[in-house]
Protein backbone atom coordinates (compact mmCIF):
# COMPACT_ATOMS: atom_id res chain seq x y z
CA UNK A 1 0.00 0.00 0.00
CA UNK A 2 1.68 3.21 -1.28
CA UNK A 3 0.64 6.73 0.54
CA UNK A 4 0.32 9.26 -1.88
CA UNK A 5 1.74 12.66 -0.81
CA UNK A 6 -0.27 16.18 -1.50
CA UNK A 7 0.90 17.99 -4.30
CA UNK A 8 3.43 20.30 -2.73
CA UNK A 9 5.09 17.42 -1.12
CA UNK A 10 7.18 17.14 1.64
CA UNK A 11 9.26 20.60 1.37
CA UNK A 12 7.97 22.10 -1.27
CA UNK A 13 6.70 25.36 -1.76
CA UNK A 14 3.51 26.15 -0.64
CA UNK A 15 1.59 29.46 -0.56
CA UNK A 16 1.33 30.77 2.86
CA UNK A 17 -2.13 32.24 1.92
CA UNK A 18 -3.15 29.51 0.58
CA UNK A 19 -2.20 27.14 3.76
CA UNK A 20 -3.25 29.50 6.25
CA UNK A 21 -0.04 29.80 8.01
CA UNK A 22 2.15 32.88 8.72
CA UNK A 23 4.02 34.56 5.74
CA UNK A 24 8.20 33.12 5.97
CA UNK A 25 11.23 35.54 6.95
CA UNK A 26 11.35 38.13 9.25
CA UNK A 27 9.85 41.61 8.55
CA UNK A 28 7.64 40.11 5.58
CA UNK A 29 4.36 40.76 7.04
CA UNK A 30 2.57 43.63 6.37
CA UNK A 31 0.68 43.62 9.66
CA UNK A 32 3.43 42.32 12.03
CA UNK A 33 3.37 44.22 15.18
CA UNK A 34 6.55 46.32 16.28
CA UNK A 35 9.24 44.70 18.71
CA UNK A 36 8.90 45.62 22.20
CA UNK A 37 12.57 44.60 23.32
CA UNK A 38 14.47 47.57 22.53
CA UNK A 39 12.05 49.85 24.21
CA UNK A 40 12.01 47.42 27.39
CA UNK A 41 15.39 47.32 27.66
CA UNK A 42 15.96 50.60 27.16
CA UNK A 43 13.40 51.66 30.09
CA UNK A 44 15.11 49.28 32.28
CA UNK A 45 18.34 50.55 31.84
CA UNK A 46 17.16 54.17 32.23
CA UNK A 47 15.20 53.26 35.34
CA UNK A 48 18.42 51.41 36.93
CA UNK A 49 20.38 54.47 36.18
CA UNK A 50 18.02 56.76 38.00
CA UNK A 51 17.51 54.97 40.61
CA UNK A 52 21.42 54.64 40.96
CA UNK A 53 21.63 57.90 41.42
CA UNK A 54 18.75 59.03 43.32
CA UNK A 55 19.93 56.49 46.07
CA UNK A 56 22.70 58.67 46.79
CA UNK A 57 25.21 55.75 47.02
CA UNK A 58 29.13 57.24 48.17
CA UNK A 59 30.44 57.93 44.83
CA UNK A 60 32.58 60.50 43.62
CA UNK A 61 30.99 63.41 41.51
CA UNK A 62 32.45 62.92 38.68
CA UNK A 63 30.60 58.98 38.79
CA UNK A 64 27.25 60.33 39.49
CA UNK A 65 27.61 62.72 36.21
CA UNK A 66 28.72 60.50 34.46
CA UNK A 67 25.75 58.08 35.21
CA UNK A 68 23.15 60.90 34.89
CA UNK A 69 24.40 61.77 31.64
CA UNK A 70 24.29 58.33 30.35
CA UNK A 71 20.34 57.90 31.96
CA UNK A 72 19.89 61.25 29.86
CA UNK A 73 21.52 59.61 26.52
CA UNK A 74 19.01 56.45 27.25
CA UNK A 75 16.12 58.71 27.70
CA UNK A 76 16.52 60.51 24.40
CA UNK A 77 17.48 57.05 22.74
CA UNK A 78 14.10 55.62 24.09
CA UNK A 79 12.11 58.51 23.23
CA UNK A 80 13.79 58.01 19.42
CA UNK A 81 12.50 54.38 19.48
CA UNK A 82 9.13 55.36 20.38
CA UNK A 83 9.09 57.89 17.19
CA UNK A 84 10.63 55.94 14.69
CA UNK A 85 7.83 52.65 16.04
CA UNK A 86 5.01 55.20 15.69
CA UNK A 87 6.29 57.00 12.11
CA UNK A 88 6.30 53.48 11.03
CA UNK A 89 2.63 52.54 12.36
CA UNK A 90 1.40 55.36 10.90
CA UNK A 91 2.74 54.84 8.01
CA UNK A 92 1.63 51.42 7.66
CA UNK A 93 -1.85 52.56 7.91
CA UNK A 94 -2.54 54.35 5.06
Amino acid sequence: MTTELPPEGPGGSVDPAESGGPPPGPGSGANRQPSLVPGTVLLGIAAALIVLVLAKPDMPSWLRTVIAVAAVVVVVALLAIAFMVFRGTTRRNR
